[in-house]
């Protein structure tokens, strides 16, 4: 019997094998043909007896093709970086340096100061001396566009020190630039100084005498036994304007080689008699002699996480103290303290700078 072949039946018989084979083994179909299942159907399509051609889909311009390609990263001549003052601030922090320092991808706040405190640390570029408008240049031609570099100032007895990371974005133009200045600026805070701990005509009862002109206190124990008691007042603030203590703290310690003997202190309390309120705990404060732990003074600016104190910040307290003459002896001093940078001789970020000079009050017993 004679078989009649359709023309468009071979031609739909062809084109389901060829999907079949592309199907069943693509790799051995595009090494034979060169061209991918997707192609094949993408390209052409079936349906009963007839062959049907796609229209191709027009052409688009890709992403990468319609954005100009941000420029590789490289070095510029100039950057400029502007310290301004926090307390005024329209106005720059002259002749401090600031210098300019490699970091690694990830850091803590505690990796950046040993960072920048290090003393073999390598100096990418520095500023010596800003200028009277608070402006460090860095001109040695060796800071990278798109790499994070920490910018140390270092404030030394002027101004507390800032570490802050900051990176030059990668231009997204066809042309280098040769130069950048920094957007956004570096606010610090010039070192203040304390006030009078004791002032000319101090107020005490208890002791024997108390003298503002050295700031010291004498307990005689000669002739007295049992439990004493003495009061003096003291001032707490900061002397300058325009300036601020950072972290201030009040500590307790006995001076090296005058420790009283254990048990001489019996109590000591500090309360508010007017001004401001530091935030002094109302608590038995002996305690905090023998491990000299600082007790944080609370100004009426709260920066970053950080206590400043200010002019604005000032208030008199009256130290109570209860001895214990039997035990007590001559010789022996006890120091109350108000110092910045969070600790007794507390150290700066950068430079280990101890900031401001401490305010003391020193007790000392006689006979």
């Amino acid at each position: 019997m004679a078989v009649e072949l359709d023309l468009g039946k071979i031609v739909a018989i062809a084109i389901v094998a060829l999907v079949g084979w592309a199907l069943i083994a693509p790799q051995s179909f595009e090494q034979t043909f060169g061209v991918t299942v997707s192609q094949l159907v993408g390209q052409t399509g079936t349906s009963a007896g007839t062959t049907t051609t796609q229209t191709a889909p027009t052409t688009q311009t890709s992403t990468a093709q319609q954005t100009t390609p941000t420029l590789p990263k490289y070095q510029l001549s100039t950057v400029n970086l502007y310290v301004m003052d926090k307390l005024n601030p329209k106005a720059g922090i002259p002749n401090i340096e600031v210098e300019v320092l490699e970091v690694p991808e990830v850091y803590t706040e505690s990796d950046l100061e040993k960072i920048a405190s290090d003393p073999m640390r390598v100096v990418v570029d520095e500023d010596t001396q800003t200028d009277s408008n608070g402006l460090a240049q860095f001109t040695a031609g060796r800071i990278f566009v798109g790499q994070p570099y920490l910018y140390s100032v270092r404030g030394q007895t002027t101004a507390y020190d800032v570490l802050k990371v900051m990176t030059i974005p990668v231009p997204s133009t066809e042309f280098k630039i040769d130069s950048y200045t920094f957007p956004e600026k570096i606010y610090t805070y010039y070192v203040g100084s304390f006030s009078d701990i004791l002032p000319s005509s101090p107020t005490y009862s208890g002791f024997d005498s108390c003298d503002g002109s050295t700031n010291t206190c004498d307990f005689n124990v000669t002739g007295k036994s049992g439990i004493q008691y003495a009061t003096v007042d003291i001032n707490i603030g900061c002397a300058d304007a325009g300036k601020a203590l950072k972290k201030p703290v009040l500590v307790l310690r006995y001076a090296d080689g005058y420790e009283m003997p254990e048990g001489s202190i019996i109590s000591i309390y500090m309360t508010k008699k007017t001004g401001t309120d530091f935030g002094i705990p109302g608590t038995n404060l002996a305690d905090y002699i023998s491990t000299e732990t600082p007790i944080e003074l609370r100004g009426s600016i709260y920066d970053n996480g950080v206590y400043y104190m200010t002019v604005a910040d000032s208030g008199t307290y009256t130290v109570k103290i209860t001895f214990d003459a039997d035990v007590l002896t001559s010789g022996k001093k006890l120091e109350l303290v108000l110092d910045d940078l969070g600790d007794y001789r507390g150290k700066d970020v950068a430079t280990r700078s101890t900031g401001a000079s401490p305010a003391k009050l020193t007790i000392q017993t006689i006979s």
